[in-house]
């Protein structure tokens, strides 16, 4: 390969911006090496050439580096025909407002799934919910938020039913029960080859090791849960 055009992802395990990108080189068939660092003890040369010292990057080559994982995600699809994102501005204007749509359910998902405080803990499952139910509309009779083909705008909300499937037999309560569309959209996105490749083998373990060791209000609604068998390893990860 020329070296120009190698490229090196540096990630953090558990971080939901990583999994985006790693699904959709995945899904890309894109040659790339990762190196992965501790978000509580980031190394000197990552600091030094992350702008805003957040994991995803990619670095092209010796010298370019890529932050933001909407940014990486779509370069990523402008070098690997055929693109997945739309050339009609409108839509891809819509696509771009609905990364930053997931972009806000993610944050809010990690912080109830980590949360200590029972009463943020409510709140934000009652914000959670209210997005679904946005989607939900969006979706209509759709596979996919623009049809029945995938795109790259899908590919942002791959991290949300991987958390919620991987979640489901502790959640105080199915937080899809109400959005059929919205369960079978996430069905298919989970069921997706890249979405298994797309995250490390120690994914769920380090999740659950997470939310236990911060002693969240999942962990103390479930302690038996936690303390009990890990579940199986259910990814691939071998890049």
């Amino acid at each position: 390969m020329d070296k120009r055009f190698k490229h090196t992802l540096v990630a953090f395990k558990i971080c939901p911006y990583c999994m985006k990108v790693l699904t959709i080189m995945c899904h890309k068939n894109v040659k790339f090496e990762i190196k992965f660092i501790e978000m509580h003890n980031k190394p000197d040369w990552f600091t030094k050439i992350s702008p805003l010292e957040k994991v995803p990057i990619l670095i092209i080559g010796e010298e370019v580096v890529l932050f933001e994982s909407a940014a990486i995600m779509e370069y990523i699809d402008e070098i690997t025909p055929p693109k997945l994102m739309s050339d009609d501005p409108i839509q891809k204007a819509l696509d771009r407002a609905k990364f930053e749509y997931s972009n806000e359910i993610i944050k809010s998902l990690y912080q109830f799934i980590f949360c200590t405080e029972q009463e943020k803990f409510v709140k934000l499952k009652e914000w959670i919910i209210n997005r679904l139910k946005q989607m939900e509309e969006w979706l209509k009779d759709k596979k996919y938020l623009n049809g029945s083909e995938i795109s790259l705008v899908d590919f942002n909300f791959v991290p949300v039913f991987v958390v919620l499937n991987m979640l489901k037999p502790i959640l105080p309560c199915d937080m899809l029960k109400d959005y059929k569309r919205v369960q079978n959209y996430g069905d298919s996105l989970t069921s997706l080859q890249c979405t298994k490749t797309g995250r490390v083998p120690d994914y769920e373990f380090l999740m659950i090791d997470g939310i236990k060791n911060q002693n969240t209000v999942l962990f103390r609604s479930n302690p038996c849960y936690f303390n009990g068998p890990k579940p199986s390893r259910c990814c691939f990860f071998s890049k």
